[in-house]
């Protein structure tokens, strides 16, 4: 089996593996780079390119998991992924378990990119394995929605395109998925099958953005589309009935007659009302809520709530308090106020959510929920995942670094791979975004994914002129000057000695008055 990727993307392919639960090698190829991402019962379980880049010696020097002269002692960067495992695990420089990570972080490492040709050809061998001793686990669910949140606009809407397709909740959605703000209050909306042109008008949205939104949810399997087609049907085993439990749900759902959606016997039921609420009052309750410091409060859960409620909790509040609920009645000044408070309902989510980030949390509360305080194994295991969410942090300043370094050498591809791992590593740093936001500018194929970037740097901190800034120079070269004015004139009223937001201002003035 073959195709093109233009249309069938690499991230509609891995969905596919994995609902049918296939095995074998995926290759690629586009110009002069070539990869191949491994398969095992719907599992990705490798991926590697041709790039030097991509070489597992290469990976870590650039990382600096080992100090430079005990790397160069026992590896070269001419070795093969399989040889230079072996002699680090033989030299006991690292670890089998430490190891499995770093070759998880390098087939990512790969994926990411390939996730985002929109041109080249791919190819499906089910009777190919992969042989060398370097199988990871990769959470492919999210490097899907990482890729349908960067892939352009109009790709996505290509793919996306027939408004009477049904879209439908699923049963069990995944439970350890990060998602951005849009995506929870679009999930929210999904409560029973609907056409997606529904979907799109109750969203309240830009159509664009709500695409993206759902088309992301799609693939993180958190909807269920019924109009996904399958390129690899030949290859699933015919013994498996393994199937996508977004496209069971979607086939039940969508059945002759079919009129009760299964919904989670502990999720509450709103009673509805004819009156709609009061806009100014839920500003402040809004208001009232994030004025609380401790993130289970804002979300309204115990200490020792399941992920599930978490998850149910911000999914309500996201439905409630979402900032596009307010655009017509909230006016320019009270809106920014709004999205920084639901800015601050999203990062108690993510908190929470994620489970060596609640563990930090947990340890700085001075509370380690299901254990006595007593306990020396629950506050080693605490210690341990501090150690690890300060990891994370390290990661993504280092991925940072050197994307800003590549963005000044303008290798662009290694800037936006660079940067937008630092933006998923520490999702609240709002430098990470607005760099990540300007590198996707320089691409006139992802200038619009650039906006979102930029966009979530500003809420996340709105004092900032930069961003703003940032955002102006983005719309001016999008044609939207009158939307890039107003930025500018936003970055002076913040910053009125801003040279940058001042010379561009005037630019524009200068060009109008023409």
């Amino acid at each position: 089996m073959n195709g093109h990727l233009r249309e069938r993307p690499l991230a509609e392919l891995i969905r596919e593996i994995n609902a049918a639960k296939l095995s074998g090698a995926l290759r690629l190829a586009r110009e002069r780079v070539q990869a191949v991402v491994y398969a095992e019962a719907g599992e990705i379980v490798f991926a590697r390119s041709n790039l030097r880049v991509h070489r597992l010696a290469v990976c870590l020097h650039r990382w600096g998991v080992l100090a430079e002269e005990k790397l160069s002692a026992h590896v070269t960067e001419f070795m093969s992924d399989a040889e230079a495992s072996a002699a680090l695990v033989a030299a006991g420089a690292l670890t089998k378990d430490a190891l499995a990570k770093l070759h998880a972080r390098q087939a990512a490492d790969v994926l990411r990119p390939l996730l985002l040709w929109t041109e080249g050809t791919w190819s499906f061998d089910p009777r190919a394995r992969l042989v060398e001793d370097v199988r990871c686990k990769l959470d492919a669910r999210q490097l899907l929605l990482e890729a349908a949140r960067q892939l352009p606009a109009e790709y996505v809407a290509a793919r996306l395109d027939a408004d009477a397709e049904i879209i439908s909740p699923v049963n069990a959605p995944p439970a350890e998925v990060q998602l951005q703000p849009l995506e929870g209050f679009v999930l929210s909306r999904v409560e029973t099958p609907l056409a997606l042109g529904e979907l799109l008008a109750i969203s309240g949205l830009p159509e664009a953005e709500a695409r993206q939104s759902i088309y992301a949810l799609a693939l993180g399997g958190l909807i269920a589309r019924a109009g996904w087609t399958n390129a690899l049907a030949s290859s699933a085993p015919a013994q498996s009935g393994a199937a996508d439990p977004a496209a069971a749900t979607a086939t039940k759902a969508d059945a002759p007659g079919a009129a009760v959606v299964e919904r989670d016997e502990a999720e509450p039921v709103a009673a509805k009302s004819d009156a709609p609420p009061d806009p100014r009052a839920e500003v402040d309750a809004l208001f009232a809520l994030v004025y609380d410091t401790d993130n289970y409060r804002i979300l309204g859960v115990g200490r020792d709530a399941a992920s599930s409620e978490i998850k149910r909790a911000y999914y309500a509040l996201a439905k409630r308090f979402h900032p596009d609920r307010f655009a017509r009645d909230a006016d320019a000044t009270l809106r920014p106020q709004i999205e920084a408070a639901f800015v601050k309902i999203t990062q108690a989510y993510e908190t929470l959510h994620d489970a060596r980030a609640r563990s930090a949390y947990d340890l700085k509360l001075g509370t380690q929920v299901g254990a006595p305080a007593s306990s020396q194994s629950s506050g080693r295991a605490d210690s341990a995942a501090a150690n690890n969410h300060l990891s994370r942090e390290q990661r993504a300043a280092e991925s940072f670094a050197q994307g800003v370094a590549a963005l000044k050498q303008n290798n662009l591809s290694s800037a936006v791979t660079l940067l937008g791992e630092a933006a998923r590593l520490a999702p609240q740093q709002a430098r990470y975004h607005a760099f990540y936001g300007s590198a996707l500018a320089r691409d006139v194929r992802t200038r619009h994914q650039a906006e979102a970037a930029l966009q979530t740097a500003i809420k996340l901190d709105a004092r900032d002129p930069a961003y703003r800034v940032m955002l102006a120079d983005l719309l001016r070269a999008l044609g939207q000057t009158l939307r890039a004015e107003r930025e500018l004139e936003r970055a002076l009223a913040l910053d009125p000695n801003h040279d940058a937001a001042r010379r561009q201002l005037n630019q524009l003035r200068k060009t109008k008055s023409k």
